[in-house]
C-alpha cells in the first residue's frame, strides 16, 4: 500500500518562465551575498591561500544556507517571494533538508538544459531536480485539488532508466 499524498491542479504549478524568474534572482542573490562576503574577507585575510580557501568555504555555506535551509523554510528566497511561489514535497508540506541537498546537488551537477526542458513537458511541471527530491514548485496561493497515492514510475533519461515517485489521484 502507497502512502497518501497530494496533487494540484495544472495551472497551480509554476511555468517555465517563472522558475527561470526564480533562478535568475535566487543565483544573483546568492552570489552578491558570496561576493560581499568574500571582499570583506580580502581585506582582513592578506595570505592568498588562505582566501582562497576561505572564499570557498564562504561560497559553500552562503550556497548551502540559500538554497537548502532558506528555501526549505517558511520564508523562502527572494525569488520564491518575488513569484509568488512555495516549494512542497508530495504530501503538500515543506520538504525536509536532506530532500532539498538532494535537490540542490541536482542542480549544481545535474544537466541544467534537460532539466528544464523536462519541465516543460511533465503534467506536474516538474523538472527532473523535482521529480528525485519529491517536490512540486506551485503557486503560494494553491490548495490541494485532491488526495491521491503515491506511485512509482520508471522513466527513461539519457538512456538510464530511473524510478519516480509520482501521484496518482484517488477515482472516488
Amino acid at each position: 500500500m502507497s502512502e497518501p499524498a497530494v496533487y494540484y491542479a495544472y495551472t497551480d504549478h509554476v511555468g517555465v518562465w517563472r522558475r527561470l524568474m526564480i533562478e535568475w534572482i535566487d543565483v544573483s542573490v546568492a552570489g552578491l551575498i558570496s561576493t560581499l562576503l568574500s571582499v570583506f574577507a580580502m581585506v582582513l585575510v592578506r595570505s592568498a591561500e588562505v582566501m582562497a580557501l576561505i572564499t570557498l568555504v564562504l561560497w559553500g555555506v552562503v550556497w548551502f544556507a540559500y538554497f537548502v535551509v532558506l528555501k526549505a523554510s517558511r520564508f523562502r528566497t527572494l525569488g520564491y517571494l518575488a513569484a509568488r511561489a512555495r516549494i512542497v514535497n508530495l504530501q503538500g508540506e515543506r520538504p525536509r533538508f536532506a530532500w532539498m541537498f538532494l535537490r540542490f546537488l541536482f542542480a549544481l551537477y545535474g544537466p541544467i538544459g534537460l532539466d528544464l526542458l523536462w519541465l516543460s513537458s511533465d503534467p506536474h511541471r516538474q523538472t527532473l531536480r523535482d521529480k528525485f527530491a519529491h517536490t512540486f514548485v506551485i503557486r503560494d496561493t494553491a490548495r490541494p485539488a485532491g488526495v491521491g497515492q503515491v506511485v512509482y514510475q520508471t522513466c527513461t533519461v539519457c538512456a538510464w532508466t530511473l524510478l519516480f515517485a509520482d501521484v496518482r489521484p484517488d477515482r472516488t
